[in-house]
This record gives C-alpha cells, structure tokens and sequence, in this order.
C-alpha cells in the first residue's frame, strides 16, 4: 500500500472513531497522522473535498465560518482559509482538522442562496453613521431620535423601489445568525423585525441562525435594524440581580412591542397606488419559502415566566422610538 493510501485510511480512521467516540482509535490515528510530514497535504485536501461537498448541500464559506465558530472554536473555523498546519501545534492542528472534517460531514442539507445587491441607497452611509450612533450614545432621547431617523430613511428607499419594480424583480435571502442565551426571544425579534420590513424570517434553531427572505432593500433593512435592536435590548436590559426567565421574558416583551410599533410605522408610510406591488412581493416572498422551506411549521412562543421583564421589555420597546 502506498504512502499516500495510507494517509487516506488514518483520516478515514480518524473520522471513524470520532463518530464513535472511540477515543483510543482517534487518538492513535492523529497521532501517526501528526508524525507523518506529508500528510499535510492530504489533509488539506481532504479539508477542500469537505468544503465542497458542504457547498453542494446549500451552506457557503460564510456559513462554515459561522458555524464552525459557534459549534467548534474560531481557531477551527481559520482551518478553511489556512494555506498549511505551519505555525501551530501539529497534534492540535491535526486533530482540528479531524474535527472539521466530520462536522462538515454531517452538515444537513439547507436552502441555497445566492444574494442579490440592494440598490444603491443614497443615503445608506448616513443610516450606519445614525444607527452607530445610536448604539453607543448614554442618551435614550438621543438614541430614539436616531433610530427614528434611519427607520424613516431605509422605509423611503423600500418603498421608493418598490415603485420601481421590473419583471425581472425577485425575492432572495440572507441569513444571520440567533445566538445564544435567549435565543428563543432573538428569533422572535428577528421574526418581527422582518416581517414590518415585507420579509420572512425561518429560524433553524439546531444550526444557530434564521434565513430571511425578502426582497434586496428590504433586507438589508432588517439586517441594519436586527442588529441595531440586539444591541439597543442588551443595553436596556437591567443586569444586577435579574434572573434567567427575567431576562427571557424582557427580550420577548421588547421584540413583540417592537413589532407592533415597526407595523404601525410601515402602515404610515404606505400609499394607496404601492397596495397592489407590495401585494405581489408578499405573495412572491411566501411562495419561495414554501418552496424553500416546505415542512416549516409556526411555532407558539414561550409562556411569560416574570411579569416584570415583561412589562420594562414593553417599556424599553416603547422608549426605543420607530415610528
């Protein structure tokens, strides 16, 4: 058997014994994998063969990033644009790999997407500069004036576009990720948030983020405006001394306020004549992710277990001014 035959059976060994938990199997075969100078190679093109399998299967070099990130450790995540194992441990090295290798081999099939451009926003430089200011200023007034203005500028050029709709017009997605603690409350908000922004958010809670379908603009509003009221929660949230369902209950007071409040604000900002276009993006945004996500189910949200998060979620909601 050949050098490079049997570098392919340690790798295959290796993987083996990790799905089984056979932990000695493991750990011999990367430690005969890691003693061997030319299995760096193969390594790395195993490593290739896996990224491309996974990208066959919906999930994109972002998507590996994140995931591996999430589930694994940054460090595993770097493996997908490493030129070589050179610089680290070999035996950690060897072993991350291992670890990619098989949780790129179980990735599940996802929705492929392919991102389209959002029109050019002229003024999508000023509503970053707004919304950052937003985030980091110790003012609530100041921050609500803020947010209002970029709301109020990112509403404008979606409707603006929808005026402007071509045959050639389609929905495409995105996806961001939900992560932990409260996760649960996250997904609501970004369910929300896209919806008051003629989009549809899917949470795949088992792979830590929620795909969003929409048209361009729109989503890149959610995008901006997800972020920005992540951030605006987690600062409005009282720390000291709040409990666990305290803090679950506020997250889901504040996304359901918010929403109601983002609805009202877009119903403001509709005239008579967009009725019939943005009925016709509706009806194509549900139609591809009845195509997409054929088996996806609403799910009824968590009981409120503490009073009080709920009523100063529904406060922080009302204190962070949208309309």
């Amino acid at each position: 058997m050949s050098s490079v035959d049997e570098t392919e059976q340690l790798i295959t060994v290796a993987m083996d014994a990790q799905f089984t938990d056979d932990l000695r199997a493991r750990d011999t075969a990367i430690a005969l994998l890691s003693a061997n100078k030319t299995a760096e190679g193969r390594l790395l093109a195993a490593l290739e063969r896996a990224v491309r399998a996974a990208a066959d299967r919906g999930w994109q070099p972002e998507d590996l990033r994140r995931h591996l990130a999430r589930f694994r450790s940054p460090a595993h995540a770097a493996l997908l644009e490493a030129d070589g194992l050179g610089g680290r441990d070999r035996l950690t090295a060897v072993s991350q790999v291992v670890d990619v290798l098989c949780e790129l081999r179980r990735l599940p099939k996802i929705a492929r997407l392919v991102r389209t451009a959002a029109p050019a926003h002229p003024a999508l430089e000023r509503i970053r500069a707004l919304l950052a200011k937003a985030e980091s200023t110790q003012y609530p007034a100041e921050a609500e004036a803020l947010v209002a203005g970029a709301q109020r500028l990112m509403t404008r050029h979606s409707l603006d576009q929808a005026a402007l709709e071509s045959p050639s017009d389609a929905p495409t997605g995105i996806r961001l990720p939900v992560d932990g603690p409260y996760e649960e409350a996250k997904a609501a908000l970004l369910h929300v948030v896209a919806e008051a922004n003629r989009c549809r958010a899917v949470w795949q809670s088992d792979l830590g983020f929620s795909t969003v379908l929409g048209y361009p603009a729109d989503l890149e509003a959610v995008e901006l405006l997800y972020t920005s009221l992540l951030l605006q929660a987690d600062t409005a949230m009282p720390k000291n001394g709040s409990k666990k369902r305290f803090r679950q209950s506020f997250l889901t007071s504040f996304a359901h306020h918010i929403g109601e409040r983002l609805a009202q604000a877009g119903e403001a900002e509709l005239t008579e004549d967009l009725l019939p276009v943005l009925a016709r993006r509706d009806q194509a945004v549900d139609t591809a992710v009845d195509r997409l996500f054929p088996s996806a189910k609403t799910v009824r949200g968590r009981r409120i277990q503490d009073l009080d998060g709920w009523e100063q979620g529904r406060r922080a909601a009302r204190e962070a001014d949208l309309a």
